[in-house]
């Protein structure tokens, strides 16, 4: 038990992925877990022993970034979570999670939506919308008929992505 105790974070992070990665998506997502735990909690955390990991060394990792990447070191912040719950779980470390966000980091952050810049994607202009779909019609793929159906039907890129032809009638151009 105590040389298990003796797991560094960056050796239980490569195992909570590989334990996990064959339930997500696609193997992008391991990739983005691994990118931003190296590029942003391995220089802190990584060759510290799980054990040792406190709230102090979590915000050492996120002040930086809270306010500027707002959305990545929510994503870092919940990614460490997962690692400590991890290691928990499996006997490299005992006690509260110092990246808990409900109770705990949130009394020590400001919240997500005070922080994050919301932008948003301009419109279009209406008299460009010619051009923007020939040019669309031009391309080779599923994905520029895809967005100029999306575009045509005015649905939610879910609902393109979902589709069944079943939905779609030619014949009544519903």
């Amino acid at each position: 038990m105590a040389s298990s105790r003796g797991q560094t974070f960056d050796q239980c992070a490569e195992a909570y992925i590989e334990a996990h990665a064959a339930g997500w998506r696609n193997a992008k997502h391991a990739d983005q877990w691994r990118n931003t735990l190296k590029a942003y909690a391995s220089p802190v955390l990584g060759t510290l022993p799980v054990q040792a990991i406190d709230t102090t060394l979590v915000m050492k990792v996120l002040e930086p970034i809270w306010r500027e990447k707002t959305e990545t070191a929510s994503r870092v912040r919940g990614r460490i979570e997962a690692v400590l719950d991890w290691a928990t779980v499996r006997h490299h470390r005992q006690g509260d999670n110092p990246a808990r966000w409900r109770g705990h980091l949130d009394h020590l952050l400001p919240q997500r939506a005070k922080v994050q810049k919301l932008v948003h994607h301009p419109a279009l202009p209406f008299d460009q919308m010619y051009f923007f779909m020939a040019a669309l019609r031009e391309q080779e793929g599923i994905a520029p008929a895809g967005l100029a159906f999306q575009i045509l039907t005015a649905c939610r890129t879910g609902e393109v992505l979902g589709a069944r032809w079943n939905e779609i009638d030619e014949r009544k151009r519903l």
